[in-house]
């Protein structure tokens, strides 16, 4: 009985912990993939809304220039087209004067839409009048248009003052096709890796969820959900994952139940689960030294695999003089296709290009994806310039073929950089790094071409390592100086305040303009340095101004995209302005549009800390990012500065002129500055101002000085 007893005690006391281990595995389990599952769906939501925002500010684009023409675009066709290549994301634009469809650009393949009314149309007439009574954007759909397809429209009521009062004028509208939207997301590729969704719409009239697309396969149970806050609603992406079966947590109880019943048997078994377990690892190493040493998507040997190759073709090199050659391949313009097709069109134009450079070379001969749209083709027992030179041209013309993508044809040219194993280095590292030069060495002379390795290449490889040393000194050694620009009041074309910007007096190369030094210290990360040196010498200037009693205006500088980042920023900047003890009003921040669109959130806070020390702040460059004037609406700005390229061609393009009025125009409705860049001739200055533009700058007022000469400049600008 005792013996029984024990027995008991020692079977229920493993079986307790077996089963105890088994289930909080599989929790574990559990909460890890809901974990994972919501971050997924949160950087699907982010990409769903950014497209969204981006492509429905054309619809305030087109009621700006429907209101400032009161109700006639002369010239729809024309402006519509710069609307669509300025935003992107949208299939067509539309005129809708009293809720009746006149107008539609592009209208290839839209005819059947024209003379369609949007009031009368009892499944969204509901939607279209609740939009004119609430003065609001409405997103209409998904539904199936009469010329064909799915898609989603936002609809913009325009209301045009008619003796004082706003009257209702009609809808311009801006149709996005759903696939299109959806292209910005990896749901089909999620799909592929076993996840479930579904996008949903609560309907704006009609207490129902209407279903916008969903994976094949429902959804499991408990789904992460999250919203999409779109216009006049909310959508709502779910998705789930299939957990692991649930025949491993029975397994897991039999086999504690086994071990507790058998417990005379428990070596024995432990000895069957170690070989057991010896077989599923060597077959998993197995599994992950092959995904270790090929791309996944192409089916190509990849980076490490070269790697591991090319020290092999280095010892036989120096042991049998073997040679080889190693091309390294660069599409061009691949983000081209990405940014217009998807990201599932990219990769089908990758696997074809693969497919394409195995069958170039002989089969001996290595192909490697080395990521993103870069290659790498390695010849063996090669060591012909001639014959180099042959293959390089075939391999540009074999890319350059026709490639079809969903029925649209694409054709890609390639750079190629080449590199003589040994000759050209006697590692890795050199040989990968010489070839990259060549690579980009093809790019600067035109694209769709080939450049081999030489010195030359080196040099300046060398030179510009020795650039960036010396960069490293120039704080310390006083070789950097501050030069100013005056921005203009438009109206007054009276000085309304200063840009500062950073010269850097080389002690040998003279000198350097910013663009020389800028772009080589983001790379080495000596950008948060030098922008914190910039912030301390403009306070240092308005300190000293101030207490000489001179005439003094605010200044701004720029933060460099690592410097925004900083933890630091905020402190480091409290704490100069504090040191200098100056009006902290005196001092802005300019902040380029791109910096803000890579964390909105995170971004909005920096900006609202700067505010509240006094910091006036303005976004660089509008235009050249992701953002539109939907988004900027939530960041507490004070000026937007419209990019130099609008206002380059502004005397002679129209459509640039019709952009650049509808840009202030919203602007103004934000209560945000406009600042234009760049102004060059009177015409510019004319056209800017007859737009009511607010400030202007560029070489027409000044060009960047001294701060002495500048003040002086200033004087001369006033009486003039």
């Amino acid at each position: 009985m005792k013996r029984a007893f024990i027995c008991l005690i020692f079977f229920i006391g493993v079986f307790a912990l077996g089963s105890f281990w088994s289930g909080n595995y599989k929790k574990q389990v559990r909460q890890e993939q809901q974990k994972l599952i919501s971050e997924i769906v949160n950087i699907q939501i982010s990409n769903i809304e950014q497209r969204l925002s981006r492509s429905l500010s054309t619809t305030d684009m087109l009621a700006i220039e429907v209101q400032q023409n009161q109700g006639q675009i002369n010239d729809f066709e024309i402006f519509a087209q710069s609307v669509i290549d300025s935003i992107g994301g949208v299939s067509n634009l539309q005129l809708a004067p009293n809720g009746v469809i006149e107008q539609i650009h592009p209208i290839t393949g839209n005819e059947q839409a024209i003379g369609h009314n949007i009031l009368l149309d009892d499944k969204r007439k509901k939607e279209a009048w609740l939009a004119i009574e609430r003065k609001q954007l409405t997103l209409a759909g998904p539904f199936k248009l009469v010329q064909g397809g799915v898609a989603i429209i936002g609809r913009k009521p325009v209301f045009i003052q008619h003796n004082g009062n706003p009257r209702f004028w009609g809808f311009v509208s801006a149709l996005i096709f759903l696939d299109d939207l959806l292209a910005v997301t990896d749901l089909k590729q999620l799909e592929e890796k076993g996840y479930s969704y579904r996008l949903t719409r609560a309907h704006p009239d009609k207490q129902r969820t209407d279903i916008i697309t969903q994976s094949s396969k429902k959804l499991g149970n408990s789904p992460q959900k999250a919203e999409i806050k779109v216009p006049n609603g909310i959508w709502y992406l779910e998705m789930s994952h299939e957990m692991p079966s649930s025949l491993y947590g029975l397994l897991g109880y039999l086999a504690s139940f086994i071990i507790a019943l058998l417990a005379s048997w428990q070596l024995w078994s432990m000895m069957n689960y170690s070989q057991h377990l010896e077989r599923v690892v060597k077959k998993k190493t197995l599994e992950l030294e092959e995904l270790a040493f090929n791309d996944h998507l192409t089916g190509l040997a990849n980076r490490r695999s070269l790697t591991e190759r090319l020290k092999q073709v280095l010892w036989e090199a120096k042991r049998y003089q073997r040679t080889a050659v190693l091309m390294y391949l660069d599409l061009d313009d691949f983000k081209r296709i990405n940014d217009s097709m998807g990201h599932d069109a990219g990769d089908t134009l990758l696997k074809q290009i693969a497919a394409r450079l195995r069958g170039a070379v002989r089969e001996s001969d290595l192909v490697v994806r080395l990521g993103g749209d870069e290659f790498a083709v390695l010849l063996l027992n090669e060591d012909s310039i001639n014959n180099a030179a042959k293959i390089a041209k075939k391999l540009i013309q074999k890319i350059e073929q026709p490639v079809r993508i969903a029925g649209r044809g694409f054709t890609i040219t390639s750079s190629i950089g080449i590199t003589l194993v040994p000759n050209d280095g006697n590692d890795v590292p050199t040989l990968l790094g010489n070839a990259d030069l060549a690579m980009y060495a093809a790019k600067k002379a035109g694209k769709r071409n080939f450049h081999f390795f030489d010195q030359a290449m080196q040099q300046k490889a060398v030179e510009k390592h020795q650039l960036e040393a010396d960069l490293a000194e120039a704080v310390i050694n006083n070789q950097l100086e501050l030069h100013y620009q005056p921005l203009i009041d438009l109206q007054t074309r009276q000085v309304s305040t200063y840009e500062a910007l950073v010269r850097w007096n080389h002690p040998t190369r003279g000198f350097l303009p910013p663009d020389q030094f800028i772009g080589l210290a983001e790379e080495s990360g000596k950008i948060v340095d030098l922008g914190y040196w910039v912030i301390r010498e403009v306070c240092q200037q308005i300190s000293l101004r101030t207490q000489q009693h001179l005439k003094c205006k605010a200044i701004a500088v720029n933060l460099s995209p690592k410097q925004f980042v900083d933890p630091n920023l905020l402190e480091n900047i409290k704490t100069i302005v504090r040191e200098a003890d100056i009006d902290a009003r005196m001092l802005e921040v300019e902040i380029t549009e791109s910096t803000l669109m890579d964390n909105v959130d995170n971004a909005i806070q920096i900006m609202e800390a700067l505010r509240a020390m006094g910091i006036r702040i303005a976004i660089d460059d509008f235009g050249t990012g992701y953002s539109s004037l939907a988004v900027i609406k939530r960041f507490p700005v004070d000026k937007l500065k419209i990019d130099r390229s609008f206002v380059a061609k502004l005397d002679k393009d129209r459509s640039d002129q019709k952009i650049v009025r509808a840009i202030i125009a919203m602007a103004h409705t934000l209560q945000i500055e406009v600042v234009a860049e760049g102004i060059e001739t009177e015409q510019q200055y004319e056209l800017l101002k007859h737009a009511k533009c607010d400030i202007g700058q560029g070489y027409l007022f000044a060009k960047p000085k001294p701060i002495d000469q500048a003040f002086i400049s200033e004087a001369h600008l006033t009486r003039a």
